[in-house]
């Protein structure tokens, strides 16, 4: 069981929900949704809010339970295959049992039979372990609250405004030395901003506000950017992770 459905579960027991009633609430076909749950698609932006609000989550611990889904996945694939050459191996054994060749070959072969499968296996965990080079360095962050411009705030065309996130360094690490770098880029139709902004030393467990100004452009629509952490060097801190956003309703000033 992937932990997006244990997650479910537990809602469904909770709350004494059927998970028919569940799929109701999130708005798409059975079938989407246990595909979506069992790590097999990737979910809509609607259907990952619909979600989040029937987990009661953040975008932060969602993005880690997706996470968590794409790594039983892939374990369940690598060790699907490892069974499977298993399986071959041995029935390469049945085969030289019936042919004339010494025992101590025979002995080798069934020996790469027991140790293939865990050999491969190991491997697999270890490059996964690698990968998570910020979850093994300490780095955890969650996002609590916007506390200016709430996404979907109306801004007249050619204004200035302040985005401002509160956040907290819930690993166990301080961030030293870091950035916050927009991921968007800069386009006349799109609010503008700063490229990055330098981010103060936070220790672990503490919170900070971080604040953007941006302006609007000159025609109406809707405006989103999106930000996450980087070194110096660029490198991404939370690379697999939702970074925070900012979406405002550009509007006609008022007349």
């Amino acid at each position: 069981m992937t932990p997006l459905r244990r997650q479910i579960k537990r809602v469904s027991e909770t709350k004494r929900l059927t998970i028919k009633q569940i799929v109701n609430l999130c708005e798409c076909s059975r079938s989407h949704f246990y595909k979506v749950l069992d790590g097999q698609r990737t979910p809509s932006e609607n259907l990952q809010t619909k979600l989040m609000a029937v987990l009661e989550i953040s975008e932060e611990e969602f993005a880690a339970l997706l996470q968590a889904n794409k790594a039983d996945e892939q374990i369940k694939v690598s060790t699907d295959s490892n069974n499977l050459n298993a399986v071959k191996l041995r029935a390469i054994v049945n085969k030289l049992k019936h042919k004339t060749l010494p025992n101590y070959v025979i002995w080798l072969v069934s020996l790469l039979c027991l140790t293939a499968s865990p050999y491969y296996f190991y491997a697999y965990i270890s490059d996964s372990k690698n990968k998570k080079i910020e979850l093994k360095a300490g780095f955890a962050t969650k996002f609590i609250k916007d506390v200016t411009i709430p996404d979907g705030s109306p801004i007249p065309i050619n204004t200035r405004f302040t985005k401002t996130w509160r956040v907290q360094n819930i690993g166990t690490v301080p961030w030293k030395e870091k950035h916050l770098k927009r991921m968007t880029p800069q386009d006349p139709n799109l609010c503008y901003s700063r490229d990055s902004i330098p981010l103060p030393t936070v220790k672990s467990g503490e919170i900070i506000d971080i604040s953007i100004e941006f302006t609007t452009p000159k025609y109406p629509g809707t405006c989103r950017t999106d930000w996450k952490m980087v070194d110096n060097n660029e490198n991404l801190i939370f690379p697999d992770k939702q970074g925070l956003y900012s979406i405002v309703h550009v509007v006609e000033e008022n007349l």
